[in-house]
This record gives C-alpha cells, structure tokens and sequence, in this order.
C-alpha cells in the first residue's frame, strides 16, 4: 500500500485513537490527512499540531457511524485535499486501512446513496416501530 502522496481519511471509532496512524501517515509522505473523531476538539488539536506544508491536515467532530457524517467526510476531504486514497478506521481493537483502488466503484457514489437512505429508512422506521407498538397493545386487550 503506498502512502507516499495519497490522501487519507482517519475514522476514529469511539474507544480509538487516531493519532498513531495519522503521526505514521504524515512521516511516510501522505498529500493531505482528514481525521474525524467522536469527540469534540481531539481531531482539531491533532490537524493543528501535525498540519504542515505538502501535507494538509484537516481535523473535524464527526461519527462514521452516521451515514450523513460519512457523506460529509467524503465532501469535506475530496474539496480540501483532493481525490481520498486511503481510508483508515482506528477503533479499540486496532486499525483497519482500505485502499479506495481496491474497492468496486467510488467511494463518493456510497456516500451519496448513504444519506437518502439513511433518511428513507428513518422514515419508514418509526412507522413499523408504531405498527408494531399498536399491535402488542392489540393482543394485550384482546
């Protein structure tokens, strides 16, 4: 996997710490970084401090497990630093890297068709939660 001017994206699942892999990135010569983590400023702080030139870093509050956030991430990434590379996700358990060029397809196509779903899905949800709920308080009385 080659490093050396690629753009990364770090996800930093709750439990994660991004800031091995995003220190490992800069050193092996990444283009640009976008870090995401679920709390608020410890993305920021890590892009202030490892941000330099011939390697942008981009630090923002966000969970990947929102279909809309991972949307953004893309959106944001792709207009700062170009075209994503490499994906990385750091959780409790150790990093997991994705090269994009050995997906199927785009990544940016996902993203795009994340966030209707997510949206079309949440619509019909508490619809059958509320079919559902009225269906137990049926047989209760019956």
């Amino acid at each position: 996997m080659r490093v050396a001017g690629a753009v990364v994206v770090i996800a930093v699942l709750t439990g994660g710490d991004g800031t091995g892999p995003a220190r490992r990135f800069v050193a092996a010569g990444a283009a640009g970084l976008l870090v995401a983590d679920p709390h608020p400023g410890v993305a920021e702080d890590l892009a202030t401090a490892l941000d330099r030139p011939g390697c942008p870093v981009i630090g923002v509050s966000s969970d990947i497990h929102q279909p809309s956030d991972i949307a953004a991430l893309v959106d944001t990434a792709e207009k700062h630093l170009g075209p994503i590379d490499l994906f990385c996700v750091a959780g409790p358990d150790g990093e997991r890297i994705v090269a994009l060029a050995e997906l199927p397809g785009q990544l940016h196509r996902l993203a795009e068709l994340l966030d209707p779903l997510s949206q079309a899905i949440a619509e019909v949800l508490p619809q059958q939660r509320q079919a559902s709920s009225q269906a137990v308080v049926e047989r209760k009385a019956s």
